[in-house]
């Protein structure tokens, strides 16, 4: 009967309670997954600058005497109003640069990049590892003739979820008292 004592004392006071939410002691709980997901998101992005908002440098380099004999060819080319394009690509990423220039002035510049943006999530499952669980109970055997003859308050030990067993005290509608115990192992795999 001390034993029956000590055991539902036991029960209420070292009671594992339990976890909601994710864990910050990994010891008592196993990985059962990691996901990975990849989102891909695609931005464009267009800005605009005038000629007069460009900062320009002069690059003082060797020069040769090219000896030219057509005036009219040279001012034409220095008032032709042309637009240069240049591509630069990075991993999935690309960046145009559009420079318009006319009178060895840059006109205009345009940028234009389209950034292709990645986030990857990892999402860690986890459970908790399966540890010793103690139940207690009552069990009762009732006949249609005799009605209620024994009636058992009853424990029950969960073993890690390998094996049960089980311990009940007796009590006989005809003042006795026995003792009676259980075992049980667990069959397949879950």
């Amino acid at each position: 009967m001390v034993a029956i004592v000590l055991i539902v004392l036991w029960l209420l006071f070292f009671k594992d309670s339990t976890y909601v939410g994710s864990p910050k002691n990994l010891s008592n709980y196993k990985k059962v997954a990691e996901i990975h997901d990849t989102i891909f998101q695609v931005k464009s992005l267009t800005k605009y600058k005038q000629g007069k908002d460009i900062q320009s440098y002069i690059i003082l380099t060797d020069t040769e005497k090219v000896y030219i004999h057509d005036t009219i060819k040279v001012l034409n080319d220095y008032y032709a109003v042309r637009a240069y394009n240049d591509t630069i690509y990075q991993d999935s990423n690309n960046f145009v640069i559009t420079d318009t220039i006319s009178q060895n002035k840059i006109l205009s510049r345009s940028f234009k990049a389209n950034l292709a943006e990645k986030t990857i999530i990892t999402k860690q499952l986890y459970v908790e590892k399966p540890k010793n669980t103690l139940f207690w109970g009552f069990r009762g055997d009732f006949r249609p003739s005799n009605g209620l003859q024994v009636v058992s308050p009853s424990l029950m030990l969960n073993a890690k979820n390998k094996a049960l067993m089980g311990l009940s005290l007796d009590l006989y509608k005809t003042g006795g008292i026995g003792y009676s115990g259980s075992f049980y192992l667990k069959i397949g795999k879950k």
